[in-house]
């Protein structure tokens, strides 16, 4: 195959204090967080729908923000963003976390489940109130570098190839793209197929009763680690065009042939990107490991929970969030440094996503502040704890974990494992 050798200009359209690349959960998160800090900030979508698998991937259950044990974990935008995703439509939120208080007698977790469109719309309504530039079909092309930092990035949109000047910047693509493409290592691991659609009664060729309505049902597979899944299926890295196609091809073939079993139901509405779980990551300046849970650290800029287990706690350091090879670009929500395998589990969901998205966006705004420079780490910490981010767990909560952790460790479940 051969080149072509392009030799353009590229006008400057805008110049920002903070960029927020990807307008999903994380990316949300952040540019709120680097907003709120007095930021000039621009939020880049390349959708048309804030939230990312949150909403147009139908992945409609905001998991836990406590640790199974009735303590909340998770404060600040997270617990603001489960809020946001009822305030309009329906939810499942147990009654005594509804006024999101740090200890609850409840049995259940505190999470819900929620309307995406709903959703859609809060979100829409929480950037536009907090001043926030957005732009939506708008797709991420490269990064423009000054040694180590990155002073511009290129996009493309209807207008054409445009380019936007910033101080610091927020990589909430969920593939690492912005940091990939501007020099950090990062990792990558294979996913199984996912889908998530809804369904609804159709009749076998006839309308919905109209005084009935139709009821939508959630339909999923590929949960579990994949054990529903049938043999033989490939699994994708979801860095490659032509396995994206593959993916969302062999993903709504299943939808499908589940239709086809059963006439009496038909499709309500497909998911409009691609599920993948986790694809790149960045290898930043730490990298988390599921052996850390109860582990303290000094640069912490928050607390997470595990979605699928109650009792272990994380704190999450700075240098996940951050390479030395890129100095002004902070990584947020899946691509943050945590191992392959469990730990990379622990970060990608939904809370987790929204927690580094805030830490990113406070980071990116007192880079900026500082001319693309260093961030002080008690300074970020002040001003996450001061945003509800619970930044050190207790004592009790750190025994708590390395009690489990002593009872994973003793077992063999393969769930656990690190890949590296």
């Amino acid at each position: 195959m051969g080149y072509i050798n392009e030799n353009r200009k590229t006008e400057i359209c805008g110049e920002y204090d903070v960029i927020v690349a990807g307008g999903g959960i994380a990316g949300v998160s952040a540019a709120l967080a680097a907003a709120r800090n007095g930021s000039k900030t621009l939020l880049f979508e390349k959708t048309i729908v804030l939230g990312g698998l949150a909403t147009s991937g139908h992945v409609v259950y905001y998991l836990p923000l406590c640790d199974g044990r009735g303590n909340k974990i998770i404060g600040g935008i997270p617990e603001e963003l489960l809020h946001a995703s009822i305030k309009y439509g329906y939810d499942n939120l147990p009654e005594a976390w509804r006024s999101g208080p740090w200890h609850a007698d409840e049995p259940k977790r505190y999470r819900s489940v929620f309307n995406a469109s709903a959703f859609v719309m809060a979100l829409d309504e929480l950037v536009l109130d907090a001043g926030i530039d957005v732009l939506f079909d708008t797709v991420f092309c490269e990064t423009v570098m000054h040694g180590r930092s990155c002073s511009a990035i290129i996009v493309e949109n209807k207008s054409g190839r445009q380019a936007y000047a910033c101080k610091a910047l927020v990589d909430a693509t969920g593939d690492a793209d912005v940091l990939y493409r501007a020099g950090a290592d990062c990792a990558e691991q294979l996913n199984h197929l996912t889908y998530w659609a809804y369904r609804a009664p159709y009749g076998g060729g006839r309308a919905p009763d109209k005084d009935r309505g139709a009821i939508l049902d959630l339909y999923t597979i590929g949960n579990f680690n994949g054990s529903d899944l049938p043999p033989g299926l490939p699994e994708f890295r979801g860095t490659d065009v032509r396995e994206v196609t593959e993916f969302v091809f062999k993903s709504r073939g299943m939808a499908f042939d589940a239709l086809r079993r059963n006439p009496e139901l038909t499709f309500a509405s497909f998911p409009s990107q691609a599920q993948f779980r986790t694809t790149r990551r960045l290898k930043g300046d730490h990298t988390l490991r599921t052996a850390d849970a109860g582990r303290h650290f000094d640069d912490s800029v928050g607390c997470v929970s595990v979605w699928n287990v109650p009792e272990p706690v994380y704190e999450l350091p700075f240098g996940m969030l951050k390479t030395e090879l890129v100095k002004n670009v902070f990584a947020a929500g899946r691509i943050v440094s945590a191992a392959n395998g469990q730990a990379w589990e622990i970060v990608r969901a939904i809370p987790q996503c929204a927690m580094t998205g805030q830490a990113a966006g406070v980071a990116a705004s007192l880079s900026a502040a500082n001319g693309g420079g260093e961030v002080c780490v008690a300074d970020l910490q002040e001003i996450l704890r001061n945003g509800g981010v619970m930044i050190n767990m207790s004592d009790e909560l750190a025994a708590q974990s390395l009690k489990w952790l002593e009872k994973w460790r003793l077992g063999d479940d393969p769930w656990w494992k690190d890949k590296e």
